[in-house]
């Protein structure tokens, strides 16, 4: 099995409350500059998800994961996205994965734009999230495709 940072690719990450300490010390030589991600260990459909600046509104009261905010992130037509792959593992030892040829890409249901932190329509791709956004008929229809999800095809 292996563990830890193998890319370079990931951003700098922490497990709170275990590496408290070293968050902070990480915090500190960003000067306040720094925008974080916070996501609880055990949620999931982007529940209990906060961006801070300020080390003051780190608030938690479980396991969670905290991550410098990639703040200049790959857009589409202005809007935040992720993949959604899926694959099959059928042998550790060698490590043996397939790929399957369909996923999906969620979009934010509003540009990206880091003037509103709190705005998490504009800063999370959970569809559970999106879907009951006030303008989530935005994207729809023309050429953008249809709605917050485009399958790969």
């Amino acid at each position: 099995m292996v563990y830890g940072q193998i890319y370079d690719f990931t951003p700098t990450t922490f497990i709170l409350p275990n590496e408290y300490k070293k968050f902070v010390e990480e915090f500190a030589k960003a000067d306040g500059k720094q925008i974080w991600i916070c996501k609880p260990a055990d949620l999931s459909r982007g529940r209990g998800i906060f961006l801070i600046t300020d080390i003051g509104e780190l608030v938690y009261d479980q396991q969670s994961i905290i991550q410098k905010y990639i703040s200049n992130p790959l857009l589409i037509r202005g809007y935040k996205w992720d993949m959604r792959i899926y694959v099959l593992i059928t042998k550790a030892k060698p490590l043996t994965v397939h790929l399957y040829k369909e996923g999906i890409a969620r979009f934010s249901s509003e540009r990206y734009d880091t003037k509103s932190l709190k705005n998490v329509y504009s800063h999370l791709t959970n569809t559970s999230i999106n879907k009951n956004a006030p303008n989530s008929n935005i994207m729809s229809g023309g050429n953008f495709g249809h709605g917050i999800k485009w399958t790969f095809e």
